[in-house]
């Protein structure tokens, strides 16, 4: 073997010497054979809302189905109507085109049936619908949606740790299909049958004039 051919096979063996401790290196920092794996951290999940302690209702009586209703007039001028509404409970105005009534003396987070004009809208039934679902997941936590047609919601939400339940119908009183009128009955779990209740007899018996 002459000079050139000694300095190549040196040259050979010191390459091979400086791969393998290279490749040692590698195992030694990422071992291979029976040893325990290594976890691989998980990936962040998205975020959810986290569910509260609940608190308890109130233990009034159940909104029963069938109560009492007598006619009430609100409104002014060609949007004044007369709606069936619980007899007894307490009415309240809550601005020119929205009205509330309630058991009276009844405890926070019991039951309540609300009425409103939303006729200025100018949106359709179904177009009403879906932005008060948006709106209900941007307002508030734990939103669920247990019942849906084409122009009612039913649905669940918790706030200030107590759970509620709640109706909503939307109506064209002159036989269209724009959202003039937006019904909604709030109250606990235990009141779902009755509130769906309500909310289907002031539905078909509310009127213009």
């Amino acid at each position: 073997m002459n000079w050139r051919g000694t300095a190549v096979l040196a040259l050979l063996l010191a390459i091979g010497v400086a791969a393998g401790f290279g490749a040692s290196w590698v195992l030694g920092e990422n071992p291979t054979g029976d040893g325990t794996a290594v976890p691989v951290p998980a990936s962040p999940s998205l975020p959810v809302d986290p569910v509260p302690e609940l608190l308890p209702d109130p233990r009034t009586p159940a909104l029963a189905e069938g109560i009492p209703l007598e006619p009430q007039t609100v409104g002014a001028g060609d949007f004044r109507m007369t709606l069936p509404v619980p007899k007894g409970w307490s009415f309240s105005e809550n601005s020119l085109n929205e009205w509330q009534w309630r058991p009276p003396d009844q405890p926070d987070f019991g039951y309540v049936l609300r009425v409103e004009q939303v006729l200025s809208n100018r949106r359709s039934i179904e177009w009403t619908l879906d932005r008060r679902v948006d709106e209900l997941r941007e307002d508030e936590s734990n939103v669920e949606v247990l019942g849906q047609t084409r122009d009612s919601l039913h649905f669940s939400f918790v706030t200030s740790n107590h759970l509620r339940h709640g109706h909503l119908r939307w109506l064209d009183l002159t036989g269209g299909d724009n959202a003039q009128v937006e019904i909604a009955v709030t109250g606990r779990e235990a009141d779902d049958p009755g509130m769906a209740s309500l909310i289907a007899r002031v539905g078909s018996g509310i009127r213009l004039g």
